[in-house]
């Protein structure tokens, strides 16, 4: 599972650089998703990880999972960028969604 969250959240960052260096359209569409699922991924990990070990340090207080929960918050965090994704695909309209997906 956390092999999983990892390359999920490569994949869309690499998407989301592919997207951004060709001047794409989508290209704003394609960071807010990827904000949206690094977010994720770096709570499920973190997750992963403190049960892993036993869930030592698991506490609001252990430096590293403040920080992750700081950054997570950094620049809007998933739950705003998951509606600014709705609000531009609702704006662009439902003929928009499928070629916004496949063609990136």
């Amino acid at each position: 599972m956390l092999a999983e969250q990892a390359a999920a959240a490569s994949v869309a960052v690499e998407s989301a650089a592919i997207a951004v260096a060709a001047d794409r359209p989508s290209s704003a569409l394609a960071v807010a998703a990827v904000k949206i699922r690094t977010g994720e991924a770096a709570g499920k990990v973190a997750e992963i990880a403190h049960q892993v070990h036993g869930a030592i340090g698991f506490t609001h207080e252990h430096r590293l999972t403040r920080r992750l929960w700081s950054w997570r918050d950094e620049f809007g965090n998933e739950s705003h960028w998951s509606r600014e994704l709705g609000r531009a695909v609702m704006a662009a309209g439902a003929d928009a969604l499928w070629p916004t997906i496949t063609t990136g």
